[in-house]
């Protein structure tokens, strides 16, 4: 385990250049234009800024700690297997940024070894840091995190998002959403997995559940939650969530109806 002293370090480190690459990203909202626009497939899409933001990231973070590798979304940088690796998503919500919808964020995680213990998800637009360090606690700023306290479903906000491929499990997708509209207060699509997880860590929201995600979307997010709090598995209930691509993530106390309602409705091997 990398000892506190080091890891409050990197945490030190992570804000001001989270700070300044979202400087860049806003700089750029409306400078973009179509021809600069690449379709990864229909529900995905990159743009230089997504490339160079992530770029600048994995400069700093190798002056930081040279002898770690990366995963990143945008693929700037071979993905090398060692024993810390930088988890990277540069602009998480591309779509949102695109058409100048204001969410969308930065989501930088440190894996050490088989553990994830550092994670950043910074809100480009409202310049917001949600900073967690395993087994210390999740903060917004200088505020400690603490997922609500809300004890019925009636009573709940929940957010999820929809499968890239549309054609995975989307009847499955559609009777979970329709038990929430039913049975929940509210619930919404936002368009930022990592934005989600923070607002969950905060006490913003009360369930956070979607299929079909990448490490990047999640990894720093999901230890907010953790951090804050909140509980976190994947579609079967267990710890693969990091690979498997579900998630099932709240205040911990609603956790298992709403992992009822999905095991109601998706297969157990569900992604």
């Amino acid at each position: 385990m990398i000892i506190s002293s080091v890891l409050n370090k990197y945490k030190s480190e992570l804000v001001p250049l989270c700070q300044q690459v979202a400087g860049f990203i806003r700089a750029e909202l409306y400078k973009v234009e179509a021809a600069d626009i690449e379709t990864k497939d229909m529900n995905s899409l990159v743009s230089y800024v997504d490339k160079e933001a992530e770029k600048m990231i994995v400069k700093r973070l190798s002056d930081l700690l040279p002898e770690s590798g990366f995963i990143t979304e945008e693929g700037t940088v071979a993905s090398t297997l060692k024993k810390d690796m930088w988890i990277i998503d540069p602009l998480d919500g591309t779509t949102n940024f695109l058409r100048k919808l204001p969410h969308f964020s930065i989501s930088i995680a440190l894996r050490h070894e088989d553990d994830v213990v550092i994670g950043i998800v910074y809100d480009v637009m409202l310049e917001d840091a949600y900073t967690a360090i395993r087994g210390e606690g999740a903060w917004k700023g200088d505020n400690k995190l603490k997922v609500s306290d809300t004890a019925t479903m009636n009573e709940a906000i929940v957010i999820t998002g929809f499968p890239y491929e549309r054609d995975q499990q989307i009847a499955a997708s559609f009777e979970v959403l329709k038990h929430c509209i039913q049975h929940c207060r509210g619930i919404r699509r936002l368009g930022s997995a990592a934005l989600d997880l923070a607002y969950l860590s905060a006490g913003i929201i009360d369930i956070y559940y979607e299929n079909s995600l990448n490490i990047w979307d999640l990894a720093a997010g999901a230890l907010l939650v953790e951090e804050a709090g909140g509980t976190v598995t994947d579609y079967s209930g267990g710890d693969t969530y990091l690979n498997n691509g579900t998630i099932i993530s709240s205040n911990g106390i609603l956790h298992a109806p709403m992992a009822q309602v999905i095991h109601r409705f998706h297969n157990s091997d569900a992604k």
